[in-house]
């Protein structure tokens, strides 16, 4: 960036601190210029661990705004207060940068989509796992259709994160901690991927009997797009089986062969990997382009290139609501039993 975005961070729980300290080491890319959290000790723990100016921390955005030259918020608080964070920013001509899920409610993320658009201000949603190699490389595999259309896809994520006892944890105790906080990335890598949008999803959702969590931890969709495809997605935080990567296990079947893939190891771009099959040859394995920033650091730097060339950002609001309504959708499947129609017009 030739200029670093001066930024205001709302949210200093947890995983806003690792925002915090993964934002640390880009200076040329942004500027922290205050820190917001509603709860005094974790502006306590952040000044702590990062070794932040108390002068630079403050009870509310209304206060950071007025006491700095703020040009973007980056929104990390819990979910509830995502909508009510980003309209404040967006009213006071700020540019915003919103953790995943963008919104609770389709009626809230829609606002926020709303004040954006008026104020033309950016507005993205960091789906941080766009942001590497491999999905990218398979992104335009799939666009140049070098296997030819896409048919039937299968997509597993299997991780075991139940070693807390039930209740102990908020991360245990929490609602849709699947499909709502972890498969929306999966969703939204299908959209982006595909280059097709969701019409139609099919799922049940479910605890196994070991699962620490207090709500459903393991579910399994068919989710049928608007350009032929259909996805079969297989998700859980409480699987004994071997361990995917954050991005899931991909197959791809195409007219003229598949497209396996992986990728996001932890933080790190190591696991990232494609392996074509073509039915005309042996497989190979694809090289992939190198990638020095990714992850959350990817999103960012989309965010603030967008900003600086006033132009709307990859995983725009606007374009999120397409992903928040498949989680969303497939939520509501779980709960009746029934298949949910995608409202058409999210994207």
């Amino acid at each position: 960036m030739s200029t670093p975005l001066r930024v205001i961070h709302v949210g200093l729980g947890g995983w806003g601190r690792s925002w915090a300290e993964a934002l640390s080491g880009h200076p040329d890319l942004l500027t922290t210029v205050a820190w917001v959290d509603v709860f005094p000790e974790m502006l306590d723990l952040l000044q702590a661990e990062l070794d932040v100016d108390p002068a630079l921390c403050f009870a509310s955005l209304r206060e950071a705004i007025a006491a700095t030259d703020a040009e973007a918020v980056l929104v990390t608080t819990a979910l509830p207060d995502h909508a009510a964070v980003a309209l404040e920013a967006l009213a006071a001509g700020k540019h915003v940068l919103v953790e995943k899920p963008m919104a609770a409610s389709l009626v809230d993320a829609q606002a926020m989509v709303d004040a954006a658009q008026a104020a033309g201000l950016v507005l993205m949603v960091s789906q941080n796992y766009r942001f590497y190699p491999a999905a990218r490389a398979v992104a335009d595999l799939v666009a140049r259709k070098t296997l030819g259309s896409v048919g039937a896809v299968s997509v597993n994520f299997r991780k075991l994160a139940n070693t807390t006892g039930a209740g102990v944890s908020r991360f245990h105790a929490s609602t849709n901690p699947l499909l709502l906080d972890m498969s929306i990335h999966h969703f939204d890598l299908m959209r982006f991927i595909l280059g097709q949008e969701p019409v139609s999803v099919a799922c049940h959702a479910w605890n196994p009997d070991w699962s620490n969590f207090a709500d459903h931890a393991a579910a399994v969709a068919t989710v049928a797009f608007d350009g032929g495809a259909v996805v079969n997605y297989q998700g859980s935080w409480v699987s004994t089986d071997k361990p995917t990567l954050w991005a899931g296990q991909w197959m791809i079947e195409c007219a003229d062969g598949s497209i396996e893939w992986t990728g996001r190891n932890d933080l790190t771009t190591d696991g990232d990997c494609v392996t074509v099959h073509p039915l005309s040859g042996p497989s190979y394995p694809l090289t992939l382009a190198p990638y020095a920033v990714f992850d959350r650091i990817g999103s960012t730097l989309e965010f603030a290139t967008a900003i600086r060339e006033g132009r709307a950002a990859e995983t725009s609001g606007s374009d999120n609501l397409a992903t928040l309504a498949l989680a969303l959708a497939a939520i509501a499947s779980s709960r009746t039993g029934r298949p949910e129609q995608l409202p058409k017009g999210n994207s």
